[in-house]
């Protein structure tokens, strides 16, 4: 096989590699640049296919159940700006494999051919427009035929720091919990996530991304695959579990935060009290109470100072400054005005005329 293109050199038979500088020509006033490393490799020997997937993917075994008198093509487009990784892939036969654990976030946007991937207790078949994603640090099982898809890559960690960011959840805590997105219109929304970047880094003319661009490359694919696959981040958002938003939710949280007021309080203290996740209590609190856990925390806080000036004697001592870091309010200005939104009147109008 032969390739001709200006400027670029063969890196091993079959394979076309363009590498992009690193840094933008100082002399010519650029700025800071992402490398972009574009390889095409295409292949009509079976073990050259799979020995390439091996170093690009993950480690397998394979098994071609029969071959075809029609010839065998792998074609593969890949770019990688960083620790992101987007490819465009076709695999002429079909093929049984069995892999190791997977150590990344690895996503497929299928185009055309059959998957069927099984992985973590789960299995789906996938045609032309289905999304998977394999979860990461298990290992799937699967049959391929005839494939043309397009592969997200991105490292967990790219993926919990979003998910940190975003969602407010701890690295530590975060997990996918299925293959299969959540919902059509999240998977219509990744794929054209998914469509975005590939047209992007794809393109041969496109200029290498500053650390900027290439930071919110990361973000929009990591952010775009937390919504769109059920995780510790989002499942209690779409997928209300026992009581999540239920009455007795509610009944708990507000327990706690009566009983807890004049202490430090976390919304994870506030959960776990009322047995649900961070984001089911956000979500069951403006389903039923328009409001948000510490939202209503403050409102009880303000009601206890009001109380507490109402019965003080300034007298004996008593200042509008103590009442209020007593319950939490450090910004005696920020204090006033939400207190005269409250009552009317100004917290030291209020000791005054007790």
């Amino acid at each position: 096989m032969t390739k001709v293109c200006r400027d670029v050199q063969f890196a091993r038979p079959g394979t076309l590699s363009v590498v992009e500088p690193s840094e933008a020509d100082p002399a010519a006033g650029g700025d800071p640049v992402v490398p972009l490393r574009r390889t095409v490799y295409v292949t009509s020997n079976l073990d050259e296919a799979h020995d390439a997937m091996r170093r690009t993917y993950f480690d397998f075994d394979a098994r071609v159940p029969s071959r075809r008198s029609r010839p065998f093509t792998y074609d593969v487009r890949t770019v990688e700006s960083g620790v992101l990784g987007l490819d465009r892939m076709r695999y002429s036969t079909t093929m049984d494999l069995t892999t190791e654990p997977v150590g990344y976030v690895h996503v497929t946007y299928v185009l055309g051919g059959r998957l069927t991937i099984r992985a973590a207790g789960e299995q789906l078949q996938l045609t032309a427009g289905d999304l998977v994603l394999v979860p990461p640090g298990q290992p799937f099982q699967g049959r391929l035929s005839d494939f043309d898809v397009r592969i997200l890559r991105l490292p967990l960690s790219a993926v919990t720091q979003a998910a940190a960011a975003r969602w407010g959840t701890a690295p530590a805590d975060f997990a996918f919990r299925g293959m299969a997105p959540i919902s059509a219109p999240l998977a219509r929304y990744w794929r054209e996530t998914l469509t975005y970047l590939h047209r992007v880094a794809l393109n041969p003319e496109a200029a290498l991304p500053s650390p900027t661009a290439h930071s919110a490359m990361i973000e929009l694919a990591a952010a775009a695959t937390i919504a769109t696959f059920p995780s510790a981040a989002t499942t209690a958002v779409y997928l209300p579990g026992p009581g999540d938003a239920g009455p007795g939710t509610i009944r708990r949280a507000v327990a706690y935060l009566e009983e807890h007021a004049a202490e430090p309080v976390t919304l994870a203290d506030v959960a776990t009290a009322a047995r649900t996740g961070p984001r089911g209590l956000q979500a069951a609190f403006r389903r039923h109470l328009d409001t948000t856990p510490m939202a209503h925390l403050r409102r009880i806080r303000l009601a206890r100072a009001h109380r507490d000036l109402l019965a003080a004697d300034p007298a004996h001592g008593a200042t509008v400054g103590a009442i209020a870091r007593q319950w939490g309010f450090s910004h005696l200005g920020r204090f006033a005005a939400a207190y005269r939104d409250s009552y009317g009147t100004s917290p030291a109008e209020t000791l005054r005329t007790r």
